[in-house]
């Protein structure tokens, strides 16, 4: 993936995932603990595998997938986005923090660049969903500068909400 994709801050450094992160992927994505909202839910190996393909060949693709998220080089989690299989002109923003490291400005604030960044290769349109009782989602969503779309989702429990953010894409650069 190269440096260009490479986000540091004072706190926290992104990088896309890649198969060098697989097992602390799989113990993430295995864990009922952690914070956050990963489309899969708590996943076997098998699965975990299958969605580090899948993102990976997202970064080959699009130049925007899931990052792991390091705090003083520890992994911590994940934060991203995926093409979206329900809204086709959309990408859905994720994360996931490790039980240990829950920190809802954390989190914020790797969503929030995973979020600034796929804006910055060209994604337009970036949505989330959110169950109405999940503070933290919709903390860490709305403090990464999405809104909440006053339509009910369709082909969603009544339980669900709907983040957006929205963006022109840059001048030359298009995803699709």
């Amino acid at each position: 993936m190269g440096c260009r994709y490479h986000i540091q801050t004072g706190h926290l450094q992104l990088d896309p995932v890649s198969w060098t992160d697989l097992e602390d992927v799989v113990r993430l994505k295995a864990s009922a603990g952690v914070t956050g909202r990963l489309a899969g839910g708590v996943c076997s190996r098998v699965l975990s595998e299958q969605d580090m393909m899948t993102d990976l060949m997202t970064w080959g693709r699009e130049g925007v997938g899931m990052f792991a998220v390091r705090q003083q080089d520890r992994f911590i989690g994940l934060a991203g986005v995926q093409p979206s299989t329900t809204s086709p002109d959309s990408h859905e923003l994720q994360f996931a923090i490790v039980p240990h490291a829950r920190d809802t400005a954390l989190s914020r604030q790797a969503t929030s660049m995973a979020l600034a960044f796929a804006h910055q290769a060209g994604v337009g349109r970036v949505i989330s969903y959110v169950r109405e009782n999940d503070i933290v989602a919709r903390q860490v969503f709305g403090g990464a500068g999405m809104s909440l779309c006053t339509d009910q989702p369709e082909n969603c429990g009544p339980d669900i909400l709907l983040y957006h953010s929205l963006r022109g894409v840059p001048t030359g650069r298009s995803m699709h």
